[in-house]
């Protein structure tokens, strides 16, 4: 089975019709683009609770058969503010389900196991009318990248005099191409807290923390609060100097802040960047990096840089001391920023690291993983005091001749 998912704004079928004519079997077509896909909350019942169901009862969810069980999903999408549409983005943050939160090692990065034997070949169409060509590898790269986690192989359909398909392959980050640059000190930073979950996350840690140190100087809204999106971008016209600090969501932001970025229109002032991720390497934000840095030039503001702290997910439930000694750099980055109008180049390094795991570490996490250190101590305790670890390794999307397996 072939499916595509339609999550364009404007959902003519011209395009569909063109698209049908590049398969020899009939496409089972969903419109979603016209229907509300909730934001993933970052509850990860879907790995602790009810493995591999969704909590979210919507059009979404009920598509997961047709995604786990199709041999090829084509994914069309429009674009805004220089990258996929914020309901394209909630589409692939709610794949979550369909991988276990165990870890193994790929190319000396973290990636998630493998719930399924087989993923879906991914196809990709996305309107480039307004983008730059800079943009446009930037998305590329980045569905590159989502699609190689899930373990699928990633296309990209391009229209030319015809609609053709070619195949994404993997690029180095385009990130570091605009340097970062430096303003006066400042009185006030603007900070927007771009998690997503509605407990305690190690955003709002950190930024508890920011604000215990900075007090004044700093003020942090919370993009939970989407009643209070309008005001905000229209506030953003006018505040001088403007972070967004948000955890790594399926290698770019989470959905809810692409939808609030969408809003903002270009004005004077700076802008950084914090992104926090559960994986330890940074080189998993880097495509992240390479966005916003097109980002500041798209909103004409002066790009102050972007910071990234891998190694975060289990901050949260981590012993006080520990969580003082990650937390504390991060917030005399921040410091340093506000009091310099600038970003440490150190500081910067020193939070980046490790960058990607070398060939010992690989040996030592293969090692721990044997002796159930990694998973067993980050995961399975937590299945277990919810009750699930029996289903730990359930596929509840995966259908046998039409019945589920």
């Amino acid at each position: 089975m072939k499916t595509l998912f339609d999550l364009r704004k404007n959902q003519e079928d011209e395009t569909i019709e063109a698209i049908q004519n590049l398969f020899d079997e009939p496409l089972n077509v969903i419109k979603l683009g016209d229907q509300s896909i909730s934001s993933c909350i970052g509850c990860w019942n879907c790995w602790l609770k009810t493995p591999g169901t969704c909590v979210m009862k919507d059009p979404m969810a009920e598509s997961y058969f047709d995604y786990v069980n199709s041999d090829t999903v084509i994914i069309l999408m429009s674009t805004v503010q220089g990258f996929i549409h914020h309901k394209a983005k909630a589409f692939l943050d709610r794949t979550i389900p369909h991988y276990h939160p165990y870890i193994e090692l790929v190319d000396g990065e973290c990636h998630h196991v493998a719930r399924y034997d087989r993923y879906p070949d991914m196809v990709f169409y996305f309107q480039n009318e307004g983008l730059t060509s800079q943009e446009e590898q930037v998305i590329e790269d980045y569905l590159y990248r989502t699609a190689f986690h899930f373990k699928s192989k990633a296309f990209r359909i391009v229209k030319d005099d015809n609609l053709q398909m070619k195949s994404l392959e993997s690029r180095k980050a385009k990130n570091r191409k605009l340097p970062f640059s430096s303003t006066d000190p400042m009185e006030k930073l603007v900070i927007y807290n771009g998690s997503p979950r509605r407990i305690v996350s190690n955003s709002s840690l950190i930024l508890n923390k920011v604000i215990e140190t900075l007090g004044d100087k700093v003020e942090v809204r919370d993009l939970r609060k989407n009643e209070k999106w309008e005001e905000w971008a229209e506030a953003f016209n006018s505040e001088q100097h403007v972070m967004f600090l948000m955890p790594l969501y399926v290698h770019a932001m989470p959905s809810h802040v692409k939808a609030f970025i969408e809003k903002l229109q270009p004005s004077k002032g700076d802008l950084s960047f914090f992104v926090q991720s559960g994986f330890p390497e940074s080189s998993q934000s880097h495509y992240l990096e390479a966005y916003f840095e097109l980002l500041s030039t798209r909103l004409g503001r002066t790009y102050l840089g972007m910071a990234i702290k891998g190694g975060a997910e289990s901050l949260q439930m981590s012993p006080e001391k520990y969580q003082e000694a990650t937390i504390r750099p991060i917030v005399n980055t921040i410091s340093t920023l506000i009091n310099e109008g600038k970003f440490s180049s150190a500081d910067i390094q020193r939070l980046a690291t490790p960058i990607r795991f070398g060939k010992g570490m690989g040996i030592i996490f293969k090692i721990l993983s044997k002796i159930g250190f990694v998973n067993s101590m980050l995961w399975d305790q937590r299945i277990k005091a919810n009750n699930a670890f029996e289903k730990r390794f359930d596929r509840p999307y995966m259908t046998v001749n039409n019945e589920l397996k």
